[in-house]
């Protein structure tokens, strides 16, 4: 399985960095798209990326820092755009606007797109948001956006589906950190308020990432 952090607020040199996040998943699933499009499309091009290559898009909840660059859609081909079916009429409205090829699926409960990629029930009170599972055998690796309604919660929604090989995203306030210990990969990215206590707790499993960077996690798909 191959990752790219398109958006973080971190970034390597040759990329920009930004407010927010958004991850391109084995090059044609686009999770979230950070603050603005310009700089979105500018880290993937120099990916060698292409929009043309994007055949569905998931939008884990409405903050402008994970829906302000759906722009980008305009570039794109007749993509499926997954957004939880709490999203304003007016993000929906602007997603097909952007693109009017585009299939709007709103999300409620769980959701099979692929047979290894699911999305996942939206979740929460407040900000209700939705995230991707990958999955490949029994190995399972999870793509939050903010993690909103509490990473743990997410975690225990997605344990039907197999072991939790990793984590990547947004953890935002998630202080229920031995909740992690059984995970071998931990991506925190963008709004994880303890990101250095997660890289300093778990040392062999964390990493810091930021926009440019690409994982390639071995046994999955």
């Amino acid at each position: 399985m191959n990752i790219k952090i398109l958006y973080d607020n971190n970034a390597k040199t040759g990329f920009l960095s930004g407010w927010g996040f958004s991850a391109l998943i084995n090059n044609h699933t686009l999770f979230d798209t950070g603050e603005n499009a310009d700089s979105l499309m500018a880290n993937m091009k120099a990916f060698g990326v292409v929009p043309a290559q994007i055949k569905r898009v998931v939008l884990s909840h409405e903050d402008w820092d994970h829906v302000g660059g759906i722009a980008l859609l305009s570039q794109c081909n007749a993509v499926k755009v997954y957004v939880p079916s709490s999203f304003s009429k007016t993000i929906k409205r602007k997603i097909t606007n952007s693109n009017p090829n585009a299939d709007l699926v709103e999300i409620h409960n769980a959701l099979k797109i692929e047979p290894d990629l699911i999305v996942t029930a939206q979740l929460g009170i407040l900000k209700k948001e939705i995230s991707l599972v990958v999955r490949s055998a029994k190995k399972i690796v999870l793509v939050v956006g903010c993690s909103h309604p509490g990473l743990e919660k997410i975690m225990a929604q997605i344990a039907e589906y197999g072991y939790i090989y990793a984590v990547i995203g947004g953890f935002h306030g998630f202080k229920k950190l031995k909740a992690l210990a059984d995970v071998p990969i931990i991506i925190p990215t963008h709004c994880t308020q303890k990101k250095q206590e997660i890289l300093d707790m778990y040392p062999g499993q964390a990493r810091f990432v930021s926009a440019g960077m690409e994982i390639d996690i071995e046994g999955t798909q």
